[in-house]
């Protein structure tokens, strides 16, 4: 298991190896959207960071700290070494591969809207007037065991 800031460095080198650069919102639901396929087909966490619901979707507060300075703004290619050692173990690296394939040409728009779906995660545990909610895992991984079922639209 890892830290959810390794995971986005990881899933950084991989869309920077495609030429996309990513916002901190996009990077935030990738982040998200790959820990919740991992709960559900690798049947373990990706990352053990906490994960909340604010007003605008699920977030990883210790990523949002993070990444918060580049505001609405795409991180900067020139800070993502894509060169660099892998930072994951190589059957991680291929997972994160076929996330970015999957979700990596949707708009952080998009991906935000496919995580404020009825019957999300987020969707289930989010309270306009309470802040610091966490979305427990347990619903993240049923929501995507869910989806590898085809009993949602993803």
């Amino acid at each position: 298991m890892y830290d959810a800031i390794t995971i986005a460095d990881e899933l950084l080198r991989i869309a920077k190896r495609h030429g996309a650069a990513l916002s901190p919102m996009k990077l935030m639901k990738l982040t998200y959207i790959a820990h919740g396929w991992a709960l559900a087909l690798r049947k373990q966490d990706l990352f053990q960071n906490r994960i909340e619901a604010w007003r605008y979707g699920p977030v990883i507060p210790d990523l949002y700290r993070a990444t918060k300075h580049f505001g609405g703004s795409d991180i900067p290619l020139h800070l993502i070494d894509e060169n660099a050692q892998p930072q994951v173990d190589g059957m991680t690296q291929t997972f994160l591969d076929d996330v970015w394939s999957k979700y990596g040409h949707l708009s952080a728009i998009a991906l935000s809207n496919l995580t404020h779906q009825s019957g999300t995660p987020w969707e289930q545990v989010y309270r306009p007037d309470r802040r610091n909610i966490e979305i427990p895992d347990s619903l993240i991984r049923s929501h995507y065991e869910a989806l590898a079922r085809g009993r949602h639209a993803a």
